[in-house]
Formats: C-alpha cells, sequence, structure tokens
C-alpha cells in the first residue's frame, strides 16, 4: 500500500503537458527564425549600403576622368579602373600618353637638411608641407592634401628625403618653400637630378628617385615603412560636423575592415564619435584606430595603405603606443 501511494505522488507525462512542450519548442523554433532574418536582413543592408558607397566613388572618379580629358588628357578616356581597396582609380598603363607614370618626374622634390634628430617623421613633414601650402594657397584643392608620398633615407648619416605631388603645377609652387622651417631647421626642397634610363626596379620596387649630384637610383618605397606598434592610428578618416549620422561612422569602419582587413589581421576597428571626445582633449572625433594582431601586420596594413587616399583626402596612418590604447581608447568600445 505504501508503494502505491508513492507511485500515485509521481508527476505524470499527460498529453496536456506534451502539447505544452511542443507549443513551447515552436515559439522557440519560430524565434530563432526571426533572429537569422534580422541578421540577414542586417546583413543585406551592410552590403546595400556598400554598393551605394562603390556608386558613389564610380561617379566621382568618373568626373575626374572627364575632367582630365576637357583640360586635354584624352588619353584617360576609356582607361581601366581598379579597386585600390577604398576607392576606385585609373589603372595604370605605361602605353597611354598621359599615364600618371609619364608626369612623375616632374612631380618629384629633392628634401635636404632634414632634422632627423628632432624628430621630423614623413608622417609630419607630409602634414606641415600640406598645411604651409594650403595657407598660402598653393593647393589645386584646399581639402585635398597634394604630397603623394613621402620618403627619408635612413642610412647612417643621411639627412635626405624625396617626395612626390599631385601635379606638376602644385610642385611647381612647392619649390617656392625651399627654406621652410621644420621644426626650427631650414630644409631645401629642390628638383631631383633624374636620369633618363629604362624602368627598373630596385628591392623589388619601382625606380623612383635620384638624389642631385649623384647617379644611383633611389626608390621612393611604402617598403620602408616599419610599424612600432599593432595600433595604427588613422588621422581623421571622417570629418565629423553636425550632419554626421552613425551610418557614416559605420560606412567608414566597414571600409576600413574590408580595406585594411585584406592585408592584415584586425582584432578592432574604433572610431572616434564626439560623445568619446567630450571631455577629453587628447581625442579627436573621426580619428581611427586600428588594432591588428600583429605588429608585422600593422606593418603590412601601412605599406599596403598608407600611400591611399580616402574620400579625396590622403590617409595619415602612424603607430600607436599599444599600453595607452588599452588604457584610454579600448574601455570606449
Amino acid at each position: 500500500r505504501h508503494c502505491t501511494s508513492r507511485s500515485r505522488s509521481l508527476p505524470r507525462n499527460t498529453p496536456k503537458d506534451k502539447m505544452g512542450r511542443d507549443e513551447e519548442d515552436d515559439r522557440r523554433d519560430r524565434k530563432e527564425k526571426k533572429e537569422k532574418k534580422k541578421r540577414r536582413s542586417a546583413s543585406s543592408e551592410s552590403a546595400e549600403r556598400s554598393r551605394e558607397r562603390e556608386k558613389r566613388r564610380r561617379k566621382q572618379q568618373q568626373e575626374v576622368v572627364n575632367k582630365n580629358r576637357k583640360d586635354g588628357g584624352g588619353g584617360m578616356g576609356g582607361q581601366s579602373m581598379f579597386w585600390d581597396g577604398f576607392q576606385w582609380v585609373p589603372r595604370a598603363d605605361t602605353g597611354v600618353a598621359n599615364d600618371v607614370n609619364a608626369s612623375r618626374k616632374n612631380r618629384r622634390l629633392y628634401l635636404g637638411n632634414l632634422p632627423y634628430h628632432l624628430g621630423v617623421t614623413e608622417d609630419s613633414f607630409s602634414k606641415q608641407l600640406y598645411e604651409t601650402m594650403r595657407d598660402r594657397g598653393m593647393c589645386n584643392d584646399p581639402n585635398q592634401n597634394p604630397v603623394l608620398h613621402v620618403w627619408f633615407a635612413r642610412d647612417k648619416g643621411a639627412n635626405y628625403g624625396f617626395c612626390e605631388v599631385a601635379s606638376t603645377e602644385e610642385t611647381d609652387r612647392a619649390l617656392q618653400l625651399d627654406g621652410m622651417l621644420v621644426l626650427g631647421v631650414p630644409i631645401s626642397i629642390k628638383r631631383p637630378n633624374d636620369a633618363v634610363s629604362p624602368a627598373g626596379m630596385i628591392g623589388g620596387v619601382p625606380v623612383g628617385m635620384q638624389m642631385p649630384g649623384q647617379g644611383g637610383m633611389l626608390a621612393l618605397p611604402a617598403a620602408t615603412i616599419s610599424a612600432t606598434s599593432p595600433i595604427i592610428r588613422i588621422d581623421e578618416i571622417l570629418k565629423v560636423d553636425g550632419k554626421t549620422s552613425d551610418d557614416d561612422f559605420n560606412d567608414v569602419k566597414e571600409d576600413m575592415t574590408e580595406g585594411c582587413g585584406a592585408h592584415g589581421k584586425l582584432l578592432l576597428v574604433a572610431i572616434i564619435k564626439p560623445h568619446h571626445a567630450h571631455g577629453n582633449a587628447s581625442l579627436k572625433p573621426g580619428d581611427a584606430y586600428l588594432h591588428c594582431a600583429t605588429t608585422d601586420d600593422a606593418t603590412k596594413i601601412m605599406r599596403a595603405m598608407g600611400h591611399r587616399k580616402y574620400d579625396g583626402r590622403q590617409i595619415m596612418m602612424t603607430s600607436f603606443e599599444e599600453s595607452k590604447f588599452n588604457s584610454e581608447i579600448r574601455p570606449l568600445f
């Protein structure tokens, strides 16, 4: 009798209980399907934004091509385009008379008496030269840095370098800045003595520049850039104003992830927003920080993308101290 009493007290699986569990399973399945659909929708919206950005860049590039054609650059007509990681640009074609490579010799400048001992860098010099040219009305477009590349010789005892400017007109104007003070030291800005010779390669890089008075050719390579930290800081990748929306920040983040991530592993892409910089003078809205997996990944990204332009403006990439990133930037994201 005691055993029978215990067996009566045990719960039994009734049809009603089973129906309840089936309904709960159905609700769970519907919820999971809804979440999957939501994720697919978000992915689709992201892809659509990417396509729209690509269309805008194609249109902007075509306007540049059309402008060059009107200015007499008819050789660019029908030239194929390629994606450089951030935007569509004309594909180099040495058979085209008006190819950008054909005018490179006339768009280069020799830089002498560089104050290495005071800490001048390629990035800081590029920024100073651009700002000086802009303030003196020497830029074709004041909102666009005409300094495409800067290379400093790193040999022992060397204090010279070269830079490449976007147009021959801006190069001619930059010559007027000979004697410009950099960290209080007057530097020389002159034309290099280019020797006419077939295109060659030095260290796997196209022949670039020659030091005045010397016969040896020196390259203008991005390969000389080496990161000192796995953190890359990009100066004001986005111009932030009252009309800047979250979508604008998300677009830039996606571009950085896709463009830079193709050359090195990225752990985090952080874009500084106005509320991040509020009360912190060291942060600037629009700056981007790329946390790479290793310093080697950072070097690969800087070499591949550091000389390119984004949204029509020259990208300014520099290494950023990892400990400072972990203490000041990382906690914000």
